[in-house]
């Protein structure tokens, strides 16, 4: 591959359009992660509604079994009192009066069951109706959240391609064979894959590099790579002094 300084610097170009669109992917995926949030908080709010509910009809459901059992019970009151006036004998009607008290204590505990149990309702839809009104009000918030957000997507996402259109074109002035060994190096978790020779050392790695391979950065007549970290090595120009 023809190399030279201003092959180098386009590379190092094509870097520099890397990084901003490394920074924009970084927006792009953190972006929906955000929203993904958003609407997991929602789905939380959503399961506190639900559950506030489940509570509810679980007391309801209870309520409406002591009901039964309440009704039961006075139905055997009822029953054994119209026996009482039946009974021949001493031993049945104390025997039959004794089921009817045991009848008025099991409805009267069945009676404070359901009060409890009515109030059990009560806090239910009050806890029913503090979660449907946090949800209401997250629902709010978050669509408005996720509508920024989407706009900020779609806005960083027109960006990306523009800037990606712009790398390309810095990149079609670069030798291929270049281009590839950069691709490979910033596959392999490196976007800094073209570094500056810092003094004797790689800038990156800051492994003290061989003379003569300082040499052949200067020179910049043929690729030199890092033989520790494998990034491609650089000179950079010295900056223009002020006149």
């Amino acid at each position: 591959m023809a190399i030279n300084k201003e092959t180098i610097q386009r590379l190092v170009a094509v870097q520099q359009q890397d990084a901003v669109l490394d920074g924009l992917q970084k927006e792009i995926d953190r972006i929906p992660r955000e929203i993904a949030a958003l609407q997991a908080g929602l789905e939380s709010a959503k399961a506190r509604v639900a559950e506030a509910k489940a509570k509810t009809m679980g007391f309801e459901k209870k309520k409406k079994e002591k009901e039964l059992e309440l009704a039961s019970k006075e139905e055997a009151i009822r029953k054994h009192t119209m026996e009482l006036n039946q009974v021949k004998t001493n031993d049945a009607f104390k025997a039959l009066q004794h089921q009817i008290d045991e009848a008025k204590a099991a409805g009267s505990q069945i009676e404070t069951e359901i009060l409890e149990t009515m109030e059990g309702i009560d806090r239910g839809r009050q806890e029913e109706k503090a979660a449907a009104a946090e949800l209401k009000a997250a629902e709010d918030k978050a669509k408005g959240e996720i509508s920024v957000l989407e706009k900020q997507l779609a806005e960083v996402k027109a960006k990306f391609d523009g800037q990606k259109e712009v790398r390309d074109e810095a990149a079609s002035v670069v030798p291929s064979d270049m281009l590839r060994i950069y691709d490979h190096a910033r596959k392999r978790g490196k976007p800094d894959a073209i570094v500056p020779v810092d003094g004797g050392n790689c800038s990156a790695c800051r492994i003290n590099l061989a003379p003569q391979m300082i040499v052949e950065v200067t020179k910049a007549k043929a690729l030199v790579v890092c033989e520790s970290c494998q990034r491609i090595l650089y000179k950079p120009e010295p900056a223009a002094k002020a006149a």
